[in-house]
């Protein structure tokens, strides 16, 4: 994973293209995870999906996505296999999942997230998991769904911010020069 921090370089000194060419179409940006220590089969050296799927806690999950709108310098993209075409991408606990999050209220396949180059759009699907995939906090994704520029992202408490490359690029860009005319 990078952090935006790092990346901040990065975009300020590429052009959207290729900054675009660098990620691909979209990113997904997610808090640091908590470290609190080892904790379940992690402490008997299993790895973390060897375990059950713990509940949610409908309180982290409203609490991680306002983090996610406040907390820009901290977050980290999630590194996401190329995207080509149509492609999907699988998202779940699991270590073979395109996008492995690790956390117990994850199931092993969670959700699966499309591409369509063509018509520039993604969509999210929840596979049936146990705590659900929620967009915006609020909608609880039943079919399939139209992903916006903007839209959170809730795997059970695990929260990412969807964004066009396009859009994280201008960002760091408007965070670059806010910093220098502040003097950072």
């Amino acid at each position: 994973m990078l952090s935006i921090k790092e990346l901040a370089h990065l975009g300020a000194s590429l052009k959207p293209s290729e900054f675009r060419k660098q990620l691909g179409p979209f990113v997904l940006i997610q808090r640091p995870p908590e470290t609190k220590g080892k904790k379940g089969t992690d402490a008997m050296g299993l790895p973390s999906n060897a375990q059950q799927t713990t509940m949610a806690r409908p309180d982290a999950v409203s609490t991680g996505t306002l983090a996610l709108l406040f907390q820009f310098d901290d977050l980290l993209i999630a590194t996401l296999p190329p995207l080509h075409g149509v492609d999907a991408l699988q998202v779940g606990r699991q270590p073979d999942c395109d996008l492995v999050v690790d956390h117990p209220s994850v199931s092993k396949q969670h959700a699966m997230l499309r591409w369509d180059a063509k018509s520039g759009r993604a969509t999210l699907q929840d596979q049936g998991s146990t705590n659900g995939t929620f967009l915006n906090a609020s909608i609880k994704i039943r079919r399939e769904a139209i992903l916006k520029d903007g839209d959170i992202i809730s795997f059970g408490e695990v929260q990412f911010w969807f964004l066009l490359t396009e859009t994280l690029h201008t960002r760091l860009v408007q965070e670059a020069k806010g910093k220098q005319f502040r003097g950072v």
